[in-house]
């Protein structure tokens, strides 16, 4: 009792769930009488009985009273929980019985109103921008969302129903303008999605939406059942939906968003590719609905996000070129003469600016030759073209596959096809990245501006802009229906084919007609023989040169045995629907030299595919094969496994007892299974460099951890964790340690200073009170999370870590006295709401560079102290 009731004094909302025979347990009176007596948020349940029972402890409470005054309970204590019973009655919560659904519909309600009153302003996108609160302010105006001091007021009622569209020059910043908003108001809505439309199929954005309604539970579903699905989903809720990219309201209005339909509060951003959308969007509404809900009145209006002015734009170009030293006095002249010559567009200052770190002034002045003396676009390809045309012929086909096909995308797995196809990618990638055309965002995927995106697929369809049967790569859907309908084999190498719907197609006419492809990407479409006999029907399988088959959502994976698959080294069978999977034998044997096999949401997959996958796999994912019971004992001869993927697999009980023996084996993710236990004998995993078991509730952390001597990534979030063993010190090279939500996490082991590598250390919503004194040996560390946890004090042992840039103790109720951040010169976000923080002190510098500092309330502006550098 006494840690619960400890646990009520830590917790921001408490909702007891008052049922007849709620007064007869003295434990929860004592919890009511506690809730109380800390002033939370008390939000009630009233399952089987009303309010006024439990107010004025009629019926079954009055018997509950009684009984408990016959063994002995003092008067005083009684008093004191019908006060508690009396005062909490009156607040406002949910009775069971006023909801037409039952339980179903009151779980729905509460969950949502919770997750309004939790949800964070949890996106800090203000690091790199430069001239944007203006922007920010006037679209709370359009939105009616309401500020004080720069900040959203918590807990506003938003009213009606608005469209909001945000149009200017392309690369002006209207995504970003767009997601700084999102990130501020999202935790005023019950559901967000953030879907960028261009070149993406309605069901591929179905399919998005629905995962994040669903919160990852995704169903197969067709467009026409997405469209009604998602409009049943939504129906009533408050929503923010922001579109990016949009050509068309059509196309909005086939997935299913009606904001007629929508509850009220609800808003959506669009962004449009060229002219604007907004001006006929009640006819649209009108023209694709029976009936439009007037009793909610659509507020439809504009936004024209302006080039920055010259001012901001110097800024900017300064944080990119210079990133943080000193502007020296004969490039100054330069810089801002660049800076104004790229119009305020943030998306080019950024590429010019990185372009020129460490650069001579020579090349500043020829940057400036190019941006002035062309027509302002012109300039701007030509900047491009300058650092696509210092690229080597092979990293130009990499630049190329990247701008059309993998951008966003995990950037471990085109290396393989990359370097097979002898593109030799351990050299080009980085010379790509070093030209700031792609960058690798934190995530480890490919990332490119829009308008770098467009000018690479330009380029091919430059080369041949009436004959598409002549280009390198093909995506446009019209396109590749042309070259079908032309009798001859094209020159396309790389080709994605996504349909909407199912789409089917003659399998000699595709495959003969496409018969150089190395690269292959298919979503729901079905390969029909016409009823040929598919043994005698051909000698040669087809596509002889493939070397990367996506086909989602296959339906019959017998037809992969019509394609010649003995060069296929990444084959990628996401969503398949296939029941009967007897020809995978067959299929595993033909693909002699697979290298990554991903089988993602495979729910007709219950047997493991490792007995017969090819000794050269190195990747393999079954992430929520829902069917899965054991990746099976074979696995032991896949000696080059290097990442192994079972997330969500929530059947799989064990791991083989051998896969320890698998040498090169550097990554292993098994959250949320029903593994019961792992150890790590010595010798075994040597490689091992990612280990992640979330969610994995029964499963205790072994004290054989130690001998992971290569571990650089340690999760263990949400587990029955209580302890770390004491060999976890000895995981030198661990820079991440995750023990996020590990209620029953006390305490760390008192050496915990010898992981002089950590970088992150996550110990939020644990139990955790203090730091040992060896935490001042982490001398790399650069963030610490300890959000809701028992901490008491500032820790003295992090005051000084010079390395450390995020500190994270909001919500840790215990936590009092004095913040002194004075050694920390690093520090970039100081979160501290909702604590007991009296004063903070801190240098001068240090304060203008704090890019998020988040105070108690309570906390007024003269507590800040600072002090000039000694």
């Amino acid at each position: 009792m006494s840690k619960i009731l400890q646990v009520i004094r830590h917790t921001e909302i408490c909702i007891p769930v008052f049922s007849k025979d709620f007064a007869s347990s003295k434990s929860c009176l004592k919890e009511v009488a506690e809730m109380v007596a800390c002033d939370r948020k008390i939000m009630p349940i009233f399952y089987d009985v009303s309010p006024s029972v439990v107010c004025e402890q009629e019926e079954s409470y009055q018997k509950s009273f009684c009984t408990h005054a016959a063994l002995g309970v003092m008067s005083a204590t009684i008093d004191n929980w019908k006060k508690a019973l009396h005062i909490v009655s009156r607040k406002r919560g949910w009775e069971l019985q006023k909801f037409n659904y039952g339980e179903q519909e009151l779980i729905k309600e509460v969950v949502s109103k919770v997750r309004r009153q939790l949800k964070k302003d949890d996106l800090d996108v203000q690091k790199d921008l430069v001239g944007m609160g203006h922007h920010v302010q006037e679209m709370m105006n359009k939105l009616g969302v309401r500020c004080e001091n720069g900040k959203v007021v918590e807990r506003q009622m938003l009213t009606g129903k608005r469209v909001i569209e945000i149009s200017g020059l392309p690369g002006i910043g209207k995504s970003t303008l767009a997601m700084i908003v999102r990130s501020k108001i999202r935790h005023l809505f019950d559901e967000c999605s953030f879907l960028e439309v261009k070149e993406r199929t309605p069901l591929s954005l179905q399919e998005q939406l629905i995962c994040e309604i669903q919160k990852n539970k995704c169903t197969p579903i067709y467009l026409a059942r997405g469209a009604e699905f998602i409009r049943f989903k939504f129906e009533g809720h408050r929503v923010l939906i922001i579109l990016d990219d949009v050509s068309d309201f059509k196309q909005i209005l086939s997935l299913g968003i009606y904001l007629s339909e929508f509850g009220p509060g609800s808003r959506i951003i669009v962004i449009p590719m060229g002219s604007s959308l907004v001006d006929n969007y009640i006819r649209e509404l009108e023209t694709f609905q029976r009936s439009v809900d007037r009793r909610d009145e659509i507020v439809v209006e504009k936004y024209e996000l302006e080039q920055m002015n010259d001012n901001h734009a110097f800024q900017l170009f300064c944080k990119f070129a210079l990133r943080g030293q000193p502007l020296q006095e004969e490039f100054s002249s330069l810089a801002w003469d660049i800076s104004s010559a790229t119009g305020g567009l943030p998306f080019l200052i950024n590429a010019v600016g990185t372009s020129l770190i460490g650069q001579p002034i020579e090349s500043w002045r020829a940057v400036f030759s190019i941006l002035s003396s062309k027509p302002f676009n012109k300039g701007i390809k030509r900047i491009w073209e300058t650092k696509y045309e210092v690229l080597e012929d092979d990293a130009q086909k990499i630049f190329l596959d990247i701008a059309c096909f993998f951008t966003g995308k995990d950037k471990t797995i085109p290396p393989y096809m990359w370097e097979v196809c002898e593109l030799n990618p351990c050299v080009w990638i980085p010379q790509i990245l070093s030209t700031s055309l792609v960058k690798s965002t934190e995530n480890n995927k490919f990332w490119m501006h829009n308008q770098v995106k467009l000018f690479g697929m330009n380029i091919v369809e430059e080369k041949n802009p009436e004959k598409p049967s002549k280009r390198s790569r093909l995506w446009n859907q019209e396109d590749i229906k042309r070259v079908l309908n032309e009798d001859k084999v094209a020159k396309v190498e790389a080709l994605s084919a996504t349909f909407g719907k199912p789409h089917s197609f003659a399998e000699l006419r595709f495959f003969r007609n496409f018969s150089n492809l190395r690269y292959l990407r298919m979503s729901h479409a079905f390969i029909n023989i016409k009823g040929q006999n598919a043994k005698n029907s051909r000698v040669d399988p087809f596509l002889p040169r493939l070397r990367w088959l996506e086909w989602q959502w296959c339906h019959n994976i017998s037809r992969l045995l019509a394609l010649d698959l003995s060069g296929l080294v990444v084959l990628d069978l996401s969503w398949c629907t296939a029941t009967i999977w007897k020809d995978w034998k067959k299929i595993m044997k033909k693909a002699k030299i697979l290298k990554v096999l991903i089988l993602k949401r495979c729910h007709g997959l219950a047997e493991s595919p490792v007995s017969n996958a090819p000794v050269t796999l190195e990747r393999l994912n079954l992430k929520y094969c829902s069917k899965l019971l054991s990746i099976g004992r074979s696995i032991s001869k896949l000696r080059k496994l290097v990442s192994l993927n079972i997330k969500f697999c929530s059947y799989v009980q064990a791991l083989p007892e051998d896969i320890g023996s698998l040498e090169d084996l550097a990554e292993l993710y098994i959250d949320e299974t029903s593994i019961k236990a792992i150890d790590f004998p010595e010798g075994s995993y040597g490689k091992l460099q990612i280990l992640s078991a979330c969610k994995c509730k029964i499963m205790s952390l072994p004290e054989s951890i130690g001998n992971l001597k290569s571990l650089l990534y340690l999760a263990w979030d949400e587990t029955e964790l209580s302890e770390l063993p004491d060999s976890i010190v000895s995981l030198e090279k661990l820079q991440t340690l995750s023990l996020r939500k590990c209620l029953k996490l006390w305490k760390l082991p008192g050496s915990i200073g010898n992981l002089k590598e950590l970088q992150l250390m996550d110990l939020s919503y644990t139990q955790v009170n203090e730091l040992p004194s060896s935490v001042q040996d982490l001398r790399n560390l650069k963030v610490l999370k300890m959000a809701g946890t028992f901490i008491r004090e500032f820790p003295e042992g992090i005051k000084n870590l010079e390395r450390l840039e995020e500190i994270d103790f909001s919500g840790c109720r215990s936590l009092t006295g004095e913040c002194d951040i004075r050694g920390l010169p690093s520090l970039r976000v100081l979160l501290l709401e909702n604590t007991y923080i009296s004063n903070l002190r801190v240098l001068e510098f240090q304060y203008s560079n704090l890019q998020n500092l988040r105070m108690g309330a309570g906390v007024p502006i003269s507590k800040i102290k600072t002090f000039k550098a000694a």
